[in-house]
């Protein structure tokens, strides 16, 4: 997996042009953990991942109005978050987001940090969805990934300087090969899509997802499949098989 490394684009957007994304993840959000801090939602928004402003500097700009609309509604690109959170979070990609937002939240009432799972959430989660939407990183963004992902097991991408390819919409692809860790004490297998939707936060296209690619023999199997990330694949564990 690579991505290109160009500059932004900072100019010429508009909120509206990307459309509303229509998300259910908040509908039993509350008290479970948020993505990024591991605090309790207490308010909810959807967040997307790769911001839609972060989208149009990184290549997005040059995308027809339906195709902005399509990323705005990619399930993949959204995970429900501590409505503070979500606001400190903007626009910013990786490397322009830190903990100093958040603290400048009076919402959050300070002192919140985004934990290594929830930073390893955040890059993993930009790579696989800016991968699969032909959108770049700029030098920065690219050497914060880089630092992030060191901490975050094997799966880690590669930056390309080669140009970014910016008019066509993703195609639909199977979930990558990786290698499979050494089997935990539990398979996942035989599960229904309403069985992996009872899980908080998968909803009914990872649902979809994970059926198609089951069975699992450990949490890397899960990370796996597209838009599941650590996040995710703990909590589908959890719940199947405990902690």
């Amino acid at each position: 997996m690579s991505l290109p490394v160009v500059p932004e684009r900072d100019s010429g957007y508009d909120r509206d042009d990307w459309g509303p994304h229509n998300s259910g993840l908040c509908r039993g959000a509350v008290g479970s953990p948020d993505p990024y801090t591991g605090i309790p939602i207490d308010t909810c928004n959807v967040d997307h991942v790769v911001a839609l402003h972060e989208a149009h500097e990184s290549g997005g700009w040059a995308w027809p109005a339906d195709q902005k609309q399509r990323f705005s509604q990619d399930p993949a690109n959204h995970v429900a978050s501590r409505a503070c959170v979500n606001q400190s979070k903007g626009g910013d990609d990786v490397f322009e987001w830190s903990d100093a937002d958040i603290a400048r939240s009076s919402a959050c009432g300070g002192g919140y940090t985004v934990t290594r799972v929830g930073r390893c959430f955040l890059a993993l989660t930009t790579v696989a969805v800016k991968s699969e939407w032909g959108l770049a990183v700029d030098q920065a963004e690219a050497d914060a990934l880089s630092r992030t992902l060191s901490g975050c097991g094997d799966q880690v991408p590669e930056f390309s300087q080669s140009p970014a390819t910016t008019t066509s919409p993703p195609t639909t692809t199977s979930s990558p090969t990786t290698t499979v860790a050494p089997a935990d004490e539990c398979v996942i297998g035989g599960r229904t899509a309403a069985q992996y939707d009872a899980v908080p936060g998968i909803g009914e296209v990872l649902s979809a997802r994970l059926v198609a690619a089951q069975p699992f023999y450990s949490r890397a199997a899960l990370e796996a499949v597209r838009g599941i990330g650590p996040v995710k694949s703990e909590a589908v564990w959890s719940h199947f098989c405990g902690p």
